[in-house]
């Protein structure tokens, strides 16, 4: 089966997922919202070209989206980017070559507060020690943050637990078994309330939340980990946590 086609099947399911929630029939997002993935290219230990083109084809065969791929964060600071309705961050910032600068984080943090939306999955998370702490107050959370220390990762089975099943994001799921890569002992907001967590160590770790920022949502994943290399595992393709992701998208697309 083609990459396109497999992000056909698993829009489909995650649309058979929404038609039957109550909870996320209440609100759904704009046919036709506009998105900017900003992804991080294919290189060091993670495949993020390969994950962004099948999030990409998953997300337009919902119908409800137009998806435009980037690698070059310098969009950021252009007219153009007021044309879309979310941003999904799809790249480990760490990488020198796709640092934020500190204008594209000022330009990314004003955008969010005016009411665009922010999507974070995993590396997204991996902010450099120059950076502005106002990302952390945004995200919720960060891998590596100014100075202390570094956030722990493992490779492995986990049982992600809903915590949350009030939330939209989380409608028609319940526990499942996921192989990825988990990010923990982050630098977290105290306000940050996970619909997500996975028990390792003995502690809750969150692995997926919601939140305002300004007049926009952002919604994180710790989760979604794809190696570098041709057909290695992707997480996003696995159909619990493609539907956890899929449905944090259609949360922050959607308009106060």
């Amino acid at each position: 089966m083609t990459r396109s086609a497999i992000a056909r099947c698993l829009a489909c399911l995650i649309l058979a997922g929404l038609g039957t929630s109550p909870a996320s029939a209440q609100k759904k997002a704009p046919d036709g919202a506009k998105v900017l993935l900003l992804s991080g290219g294919q290189r060091q230990h993670h495949g993020y070209r390969d994950q962004a083109f099948y999030l990409s084809n998953a997300l337009e065969d919902t119908g409800r989206y137009e998806v435009t791929i980037d690698e070059d964060a310098a969009l950021l600071e252009t007219p153009a980017l007021a044309k879309y309705d979310l941003i999904i961050g799809l790249a480990d910032r760490r990488d020198p070559e796709f640092k934020l600068t500190p204008g594209q984080q000022k330009a990314l943090f004003d955008y969010v507060r005016g009411g665009g939306g922010y999507v974070s999955i995993h590396g997204a998370d991996n902010a450099p020690a120059d950076w502005d702490p106002e990302y952390r107050k945004m995200l919720g959370a960060v891998f590596s943050h100014f100075g202390l220390p570094d956030g722990k990762t493992r490779k492995g089975e986990y049982t992600v637990r809903i915590v949350d099943p009030s939330s939209p994001v989380a409608a028609g799921l319940s526990d499942f078994k996921l192989k990825d890569e988990l990010y923990y002992h982050l630098q977290i907001e105290p306000d940050v309330k996970p619909l997500a967590v996975v028990d390792f160590e003995g502690v809750a770790w969150p692995v997926a939340w919601t939140r305002h920022y300004g007049k926009g949502r952002v919604f994180h994943t710790v989760f979604g980990h794809r190696d570098f290399g041709p057909d290695k595992p992707d997480p996003l393709r696995d159909p619990s946590f493609g539907k956890l992701v899929l449905q944090g998208i259609g949360w922050v697309a959607e308009k106060e």
